[in-house]
């Protein structure tokens, strides 16, 4: 007699199943390698603040095309990478009136270099501290290239201002610096300690300028005038080329006695070189009243760093006054960041620094010079007319600034 189907015993697969894994040979170990590897990425990050007073009146008086230029700003572990505001409160082009444009400006990378895929935002803190946007993208940046215009209605502005009519912008700026790899690294084992921090770069200045103070084991003597600095010959050689070829040829006087004579510069402008070459700091340059002469002398024996620092700080001094004298310090010295400052200045105050007894004179005596200056102004306004079609939006391309004319370098000695 067949059972039914709901006749069947049941089966204890679980028991089964044990059973069968028992009777199975043992497995081999199977050995795993894991290969760990981080990526690192650091991107840099600048902000400028930036109180702008009786904004409304500005742009009520102010006339269309006019604008005014923020300070530059920047972050030491990219000295060559720096950025200007531009506003225009009346608009800079005439179908721009009534409102408020706005242009970021990268004005540090040299001719030649890769453009900088930045991302920047521009807003306003009104009288509650909300913000006020003005805009907010992501462009790339090649030198001298503004990125704009981004047009703001008076509207919008006037109820961005403070109570006291005050516009408080803000900036941020957002990239990756010039020559910067994206590289996969391997990661050291955890073995469970916590990583030591690094050495602060404040310690490492003021171990150099103890070094340098304490005259710690010298090797050479750097003479000027009367006086002498103690110091060792490779910081010197390794912040200097000049230095470095003195130090390397047996058959130069530097090398054989350690002992280097200068003698056309003053001590404090030699001091200010040395000290920078051991500390890297600029803070103390700005105190100097001597800017144009210690960027002589980092240029004479090609201490490109501080050569660079001094040219900013020089930037922000030009006025109606100096800014003809500084065309040519700047020329004379192959400052490119320097001169260009000098073509932004132009551009605004052309007209009047024209006909400036200072400008007359140095058409006569230098008078490709003034050429250049003038050729620059006018190619950058006309790329500025290029890149500024639409809110928000600029031309990727833009016509290179005429080439720089060499000079003879002095002797180093």
């Amino acid at each position: 007699m067949s059972a039914s189907r709901n006749s069947w015993p049941s089966i204890d697969l679980s028991r089964n199943l044990s059973s069968r894994a028992d009777d199975l040979p043992p497995q081999p170990r199977r050995l795993e390698v894991v290969s760990k590897q981080a990526t690192r990425v650091t991107a840099l990050s600048t902000k400028l603040e930036w109180k702008i007073e009786q904004f409304e009146k500005l742009m009520k008086l102010v006339k269309n095309g006019s604008n005014l230029i923020s300070r530059m700003f920047s972050v030491p572990e990219a000295p060559t990478v720096c950025w200007e505001l531009h506003v225009y409160p009346n608009g800079k082009r005439e179908e721009d009136m009534n409102n408020v444009s706005f242009f970021l400006r990268q004005v540090g990378l040299a001719r030649g270099e890769e453009p900088i895929m930045t991302e920047f935002q521009i807003y306003a803190l009104d009288a509650n501290n909300q913000r006020v946007s003005v805009c907010r993208d992501t462009k790339d940046f090649t030198n001298q290239q503004g990125r704009g215009k981004f047009q703001v209605t008076r509207d919008k502005m006037t109820g961005a201002l403070r109570s006291d009519g005050t516009l408080f912008l803000i900036c941020e700026v957002e990239y990756f610096p010039p020559g910067s790899k994206i590289s996969v690294e391997p990661v050291e084992e955890d073995i469970g300690m916590e990583e030591p921090e690094d050495l602060p770069e404040v310690t490492v200045r003021a171990n150099n300028r103890s070094m340098l103070e304490d005259e710690l084991f010298t090797d050479c003597v750097i003479h000027v005038g009367s006086k002498y600095i103690k110091a060792h010959r490779c910081i010197l050689g390794q912040n200097s080329p000049v230095f470095k070829s003195m130090f390397s040829s047996e058959n130069m006087i530097e090398a054989q006695k350690g002992e280097i004579h200068i003698e056309d510069a003053k001590f404090d402008s030699v001091r200010a070189m040395v000290e920078f070459m051991y500390t890297g700091a600029t803070d103390q340059l700005e105190s100097q009243g001597n800017i144009d002469e210690i960027l002589a002398i980092a240029d004479k024996y090609e201490v490109l760093m501080l050569k660079d620092q001094c040219e900013r700080l020089i930037a922000q001094t030009i006025n109606l006054k100096n800014v003809t004298q500084i065309a040519m310090f700047s020329d004379t010295y192959t400052a490119e960041y320097l001169k260009s400052a000098v073509i932004r200045f132009l551009m605004t105050h052309h007209r009047t620094v024209i006909k400036t007894q200072d400008w007359m004179n140095m058409k006569k005596g230098r008078h490709e010079l003034a050429n250049e200056l003038l050729e620059a102004v006018l190619t950058t306004d006309q790329d500025d007319d290029d890149g500024a079609s639409g809110s928000g939006t600029a031309s990727t391309s833009r016509s290179s600034p005429p080439p720089a004319r060499k000079r003879l370098r002095r002797s180093a000695r």
